[in-house]
């Protein structure tokens, strides 16, 4: 007599959203910025006694809210977070999630005119984090690079001082396609060159200006640079063969805000 054995059901895949990407912020300018506008995406917090008193708050939301805190040593966070920078407090938190170019043309409705920054393969994090901070700093709300860019990383956020929070990061599928994409918008594309450029001084700059920030060695990649509408140099002596990446950028744009009077010299 042979005996049926019982049929298995396979069990059903439940089907999960994917886990939000998180980030450790480290750094009092940042976990501060993070703490005012990003609360409800904080997970944990880590601050030394030091600390304490300036991130009190902070640490009384966490307790109400059940959100778990540590007080550490200097040597225990600087373990936690790989780094000697990290001033006293870190948090970890749901990192920021890059916007499209649908989303980016649904925020420019508002603010037509609002001038772009794209990245053609900004690579090191310090610089990315300080154009982030140069940007905050001026009023400069939106970057757009690749969908290959560097993600903003610890030490990037870190270095942007707080001004992380204040930039919202697009993604385009090409550089090419951002091209097109900006030029059916009306932008004017401006690439910056020593070579056959225009000094950035003797050119008025239109509202609707796209400043294209290339790779820190190699520059603009050679198929945007044939693209861009018009070839920028920075006016200076030849003792040094080029600007920082983010020293440049910060000409660029302090330039274009005083050209379009966007902060009050008062």
């Amino acid at each position: 007599m042979s005996s049926k054995k019982p049929i298995i059901q396979p069990k059903k895949k439940v089907s999960r959203k994917p886990a939000s990407p998180e980030l450790l912020y480290y750094g009092e300018h940042i976990c501060q910025k993070l703490a005012e506008r990003r609360q409800g995406d904080i997970i944990r917090v880590y601050c030394t006694e030091e600390l304490m008193p300036k991130f009190k708050p902070l640490l009384q939301w966490c307790a109400a809210n059940r959100k778990a805190y540590h007080i550490v040593s200097g040597k225990d966070l600087e373990k936690i977070t790989s780094s000697v920078h990290h001033e006293g407090v870190a948090i970890l938190a749901k990192q920021k999630v890059h916007g499209n170019l649908d989303e980016l043309e649904k925020a420019l409705q508002s603010k037509p005119n609002t001038p772009l920054l794209y990245l053609d393969g900004v690579q090191n994090p310090h610089n990315i984090g300080t154009i982030m901070r140069v940007m905050a700093s001026f009023g400069w709300p939106y970057v757009v690079g690749p969908q290959t860019m560097v993600p903003l990383s610890s030490a990037g956020a870190r270095m942007s001082e707080g001004g992380a929070e204040f930039v919202e990061v697009f993604a385009a599928e090409t550089g090419l396609k951002f091209f097109v994409w900006a030029k059916e918008k009306g932008y004017t594309i401006f690439g910056t060159s020593s070579h056959e450029s225009k000094s950035l001084y003797d050119i008025k700059l239109p509202a609707k200006a796209i400043f294209v920030l290339g790779h820190e060695v190699h520059g603009m990649t050679k198929e945007l640079e044939k693209k861009v509408d018009v070839r920028l140099a920075i006016p200076a002596t030849a003792q040094v063969e080029s600007l920082n990446v983010a020293v440049a950028t910060g000409i660029l744009v302090a330039e274009y805000t005083r050209q379009h009077g966007l902060i009050s010299s008062k």
